[in-house]
């Protein structure tokens, strides 16, 4: 048995890559990359191709490499097998959880990453200061219990109060604590709305709007 891979698996060809399907492929594992929520429940089937000559009851599936119990496994034609999962955990890692049909022998036929996380809570304790009025430093944290292994982007927006058009500020810091610089186009003695949208791919989240003036906030 192979040990849990680290990517996405590149699932094995009768010929050439193409579409999806038996026609193309040695087998296959559907749904292919869901993105679910924690606790959510998941029926996987592996399809394999009938010129195979294996039958679906010699197959068997693993997770991040270790081998489920076959109590979770259901025959349901000579070449399909299907497996469900309850109450499904956080993704280990960004890249997915690994499920994985394999023949008797252990070879690897066809795979799918399993992406498991939460939507993003309200981001919180957002703060702006700025160095000589000429740009506003902001940052913020990710809401509730943090971040899940599911991939969340992160915009700061601001507009001024009244009359301003929204904006999106272009100067991100990727790691925590978050953060974005805004260095052009910023007015003095007028106040600006300020926020920051949470999403990926299971929601979307945005923070509370804080109202300054650069003035205000100079360091």
């Amino acid at each position: 048995m192979k040990a849990a891979l680290e990517f996405c698996l590149v699932l094995l060809t009768l010929h050439s890559p193409g579409v999806l399907s038996l026609s193309t492929h040695v087998a296959i594992v559907y749904p292919q990359d869901p993105v679910l929520r924690m606790g959510s429940n998941l029926t996987a089937s592996c399809w394999i191709h009938p010129d195979l000559g294996v039958h679906a009851n010699s197959l068997f599936w693993t997770l991040n490499g270790q081998q489920l119990p076959g109590s979770l496994y259901k025959v349901l034609s000579p070449t399909n097998l299907s497996l469900t999962l309850v109450g499904l955990n956080a993704s280990r890692q960004t890249s997915g959880d690994n499920l994985v049909c394999h023949n008797h022998k252990g070879h690897i036929l066809a795979g799918s990453c399993l992406y498991v996380g939460m939507p993003p809570e309200k981001p919180v304790n957002l703060t702006c200061w700025s160095r000589n009025t000429k740009d506003l430093t902001c940052s913020w944290a990710p809401g509730g219990r943090g971040e899940t292994n599911i991939s969340t982007q992160y915009r700061l927006k601001y507009k001024l109060r009244w009359y301003g058009t929204e904006k999106e500020c272009e100067d991100y810091s990727h790691t925590q604590p978050y953060s974005c610089s805004i260095t052009q186009d910023l007015h003095l003695f007028t106040p600006y709305e300020i926020w920051v949208e949470a999403s990926n791919r299971l929601g979307r989240a945005t923070s509370d709007i804080i109202i300054l003036d650069i003035l205000d906030v100079g360091e």
